[in-house]
Formats: structure tokens, sequence, C-alpha cells
């Protein structure tokens, strides 16, 4: 191996944000839709380097809702901890969901629900990937409540049902309901935790 001869070449680009394309691409177009020239125009990488660092489409959209999951599904666990109430909590969960549909920015709706309706009966890999965001998101969730509630009220079913009004409101949000639907989800969902 004398002057570099046989040492693989270092990666000249960002892996963050590579990353970050990915997601915005898959987000935006879905799978199917989504072309590997969609992916070297977003990534600014050619094909081949695309393929050599990670593999090929559907391990592109494995890494893409990885991604989602570490900057965007954290970022909502995230609004969960902390020393606030059960109700705080998820009024701000809910809330940027409000604020993006007010905003208009949720054309892409939820890459999650995205995932879970479009790969997921068709992937293994992302029906798991999926299965485990939910529960790892429902824990969260189902702590916030257990934490700040009255222990009469069963935090398991109860985290249940604010999940599924959560992803549901993000699914309305993209398909453009009316505002006052999303809004009437979270209220109910907030008198439920009291």
């Amino acid at each position: 191996m004398r002057d570099g001869i046989g040492m693989a070449r270092p990666r000249e680009f960002d892996e963050g944000r590579v990353r970050e394309a990915l997601m915005k691409v898959f987000w935006e177009k879905g799978y199917e839709a989504t072309s590997m020239q969609d992916l070297v125009d977003a990534t600014g990488l050619l094909k081949g380097s695309l393929y050599g660092a990670f593999g090929g489409k559907q391990a592109l959209y494995m890494i893409a809702l990885a991604h989602y999951d570490q900057t965007r599904i954290q970022a909502g666990i995230d609004m969960l901890t902390g020393e606030d109430s059960a109700t705080e909590k998820i009024t701000r969960l809910f809330d940027t969901v409000i604020d993006a549909a007010k905003a208009g920015v949720f054309a892409g709706g939820c890459l999650l629900c995205n995932a879970s309706v479009e790969m997921a009966p068709v992937d293994t890999a992302v029906e798991n990937s999926v299965k485990s965001i939910i529960r790892r998101f429902q824990a969260a969730v189902r702590t916030a409540i257990e934490t700040t509630v009255k222990p009469s009220v069963d935090a398991a079913a109860l985290s249940g049902f604010i999940i599924c009004a959560y992803f549901g409101a993000r699914v309305l949000a993209k398909a453009g309901a009316p505002l006052q639907m999303i809004v009437d989800t979270r209220e109910q969902c907030l008198k439920d935790l009291n």
C-alpha cells in the first residue's frame, strides 16, 4: 500500500446534508415516485457515489426514514419530556401540526405516516422501523401522562388514543382538512387528560 494505492478515498461530502436531502425528496415525493435522478439532483452526488456510499434506492429510503426519526420524530419526543404537565406537553405537540398547517408547510405531510401507508405493507424493514418509532413515541406520551395525570387515568389506552389522534392530525393537515378539525382533535385529547 505504498503511495496510497489500495487505500479507500475519504468521503468528500457532508453526510448529514446528504441524509437531509434524501429525506426531503422521499418525504415530498414518496418512495415509488422518487427516481434515482431525483436523489442525484437533491444530493449533488453522482449515482455511483450514492450507491457506493449508501446502497440502492431501498437503502437510501431507510436512511431517509432513520434521519426523519432522529430529527423530526425525536423533536416531538423531546417535547414530551421535562417538568411541564402532560396537558402542556400534548398542547405543544399538536401546536406544531396546527402551526405548520396554518403556514401551509405541510404539503409533504408526515414521512412516518407516508411510509406506513406506502411502504410498510410491502417492505418488512420499513414496517419494523415504523412500528419501532411508533412504540417509542407512544412510550414518551405514556410517560408524560403517568408523571402528571391522576393515577385513575389509563395511561396505556390514553397514550394510544393520543398517538392515533396526533398522527391522524398530521394526515389531515396534509390533506388540507379544515384547521378547526385539527384544533378540535387537540382539544378532545386535552379533555381526556383531565
